[in-house]
């Protein structure tokens, strides 16, 4: 993938996670937009050219599988991480593996610790990763800051009565998670 088709799908998740109306989406309840109208914002509203191969060929190369075409093809979606308040992402919600990890860096763990907690912030949840590599990918992608990955009791979690979903691309949300559910914090792949 080229640069630029990297910075475009920067900017194609930016629209359908947090600004859908910024290429005047019509987005559903779930998330879901029409591909000739993303088609049409972007090309219309950006410095980017997009057309139907080339969103084909971002979907298919996303490492993080965060797109999601329709049955028919017609619409498109992000499958989690939205910060527009009406999305109500479409989850399964079942018991968790026993830990889950979640990505970050040196410097929002001392806010959690600070804090007490993994909040969502401005996102519909907490997102967590039942494999360490994509919860490392996660942490590593803050340019210049030291990644870390906390390993979550998820199985306690529950056990307390914290529910939990899971995206269509393996995603695990939750709303919040308490410093006391954090096990320990991971600086390096190895650290495992």
């Amino acid at each position: 993938m080229s640069q630029n088709d990297r910075k475009l799908s920067v900017y194609l998740c930016m629209l359908l996670r947090h600004d859908p109306g910024a290429a005047g989406l019509d987005m559903d309840a779930h998330g879901w937009v029409s591909v000739d109208q993303l088609i049409q914002g972007v090309n219309e509203n950006s410095r980017f050219r997009l057309d139907r191969s080339l969103l084909e060929a971002i979907v298919a190369d996303d490492s993080k599988g965060r797109y999601r075409f329709s049955e028919d093809g017609s619409r498109i979606k992000c499958c989690q991480g939205h910060s527009v308040e009406w999305v109500i992402p479409e989850l399964t919600y079942k018991a968790p593996p026993e830990v889950l990890y979640h990505g970050t860096t040196t410097e929002a763990r001392e806010k959690i610790l600070a804090s007490g907690e993994i909040s969502r912030m401005k996102r519909h949840a907490v997102h967590m990763q039942a494999d360490f590599a994509k919860a490392w990918q996660s942490a590593a992608r803050w340019h210049g800051k030291t990644p870390v990955v906390l390993v979550i009791d998820a199985a306690a979690m529950a056990a307390d009565g914290f529910t939990f979903g899971v995206s269509e691309n393996g995603v695990w949300c939750t709303e919040r998670v308490p410093r006391n559910y954090i096990r320990e914090c991971l600086y390096e792949p190895g650290d495992r």
